[in-house]
């Protein structure tokens, strides 16, 4: 399928609006996406999966990968999605980096066992470092996905990789802005970029330095499932209907508007058509600095 750029922005804008965001606001997130003086990005993948990636693609199904990387954002390094390999894209992420003023995206965690061996970037380049050189010149760091916001995953006890965050690796940064969620839905990472583009400053966060017109409201206020008037409502197992936090559900505890936004959107200007709790799972908490709050979570096998 082939559409004009105009349309792919005019419905990326509509698509990617937040809760409220209507009208005029609209309108500027359109021109702040059409604009030709975009900061460039630099994306560095650490521990992960990649699902953060993928969501960021999925975000704009409608057309292809290449009008995206290609018409809409300055995209100019990513380990798989840079239309270029080996020597040619990491002397362009070098070039970029000596001259500074990058949005820098880290997804997934970084490793500090092993001096950092356990994840290398590219040859002679271990993750960490690769955020240790990169982190100075970037105007914004953006730690996308909870593995790279919180530690995620593959930071659980026992944490055989010694991995860490973002911030645990640079510190209270003011530049950092984390984005969780495994995996975090994309329109939380382009809304986010566009607010940067536009206002040269981040949005409103939150103590844990998330974006707060994502993460401000508590899912169990919002959910479908919610035991209303004092109803007794609660599920006696999966499957069930009624309210699934004696079930494991921790959405009493967990910021974010899933609820609303909900994934795998059919259409522009229409939010998703479900969510874990809609499908009938409890909510994990993906996007909590806790996640996923199991311990141990690994297990040597010995």
């Amino acid at each position: 399928m082939s559409i004009s750029r105009r349309d792919l922005l005019k419905a990326s804008a509509t698509v990617l609006a937040a809760p409220g965001l209507a009208g005029r606001a609209v309108a500027q997130l359109q021109q702040v996406l059409a604009g030709k003086s975009h900061p460039p990005v630099i994306w560095l993948q650490g521990q992960s999966c990649s699902g953060c990636s993928t969501s960021l693609l999925n975000s704009t199904y409608y057309t292809t990968a290449d009008d995206l990387l290609q018409n809409v954002i300055d995209l100019e390094y990513h380990p798989t999605l840079s239309a270029a390999a080996g020597e040619l894209t990491v002397s362009a992420a070098e070039k970029r980096r000596g001259l500074g003023g990058y949005i820098l995206v880290v997804e997934g965690a970084i490793p500090t066992g092993a001096a950092g061996k356990f994840c290398t970037v590219w040859e002679g380049k271990t993750m960490q470092q690769a955020l240790l050189d990169f982190a100075p010149g970037a105007r914004f760091i953006l730690a996308v996905g909870t593995c790279a916001a919180f530690g995620g995953l593959v930071s659980a006890n026992t944490n055989p990789t010694a991995a860490k965050s973002v911030s645990g690796i640079l510190g209270d940064d003011a530049r950092i802005i984390n984005i969780p969620g495994c995996p975090s839905h994309p329109d939380w990472i382009v809304g986010t970029i566009a607010h940067l583009l536009k206002h040269d400053q981040a949005p409103p966060l939150d103590a844990n330095r998330r974006p707060m017109v994502y993460f401000e409201n508590r899912i169990h206020d919002y959910c479908e499932r919610r035991c209303k008037n004092g109803d007794e409502c609660m599920a006696g197992s999966l499957g069930s209907d009624g309210c699934l936090i004696n079930l494991g559900c921790r959405g009493e505890s967990t910021y974010a508007d899933c609820y609303l936004r909900k994934w795998n959107t059919g259409q522009p200007g229409r939010f998703g058509v479900n969510w874990c709790i809609g499908s009938g799972s409890p909510c994990l908490g993906c996007v909590n600095p806790g996640f996923p709050g199991m311990s141990p979570f690994f297990d040597s096998g010995e």
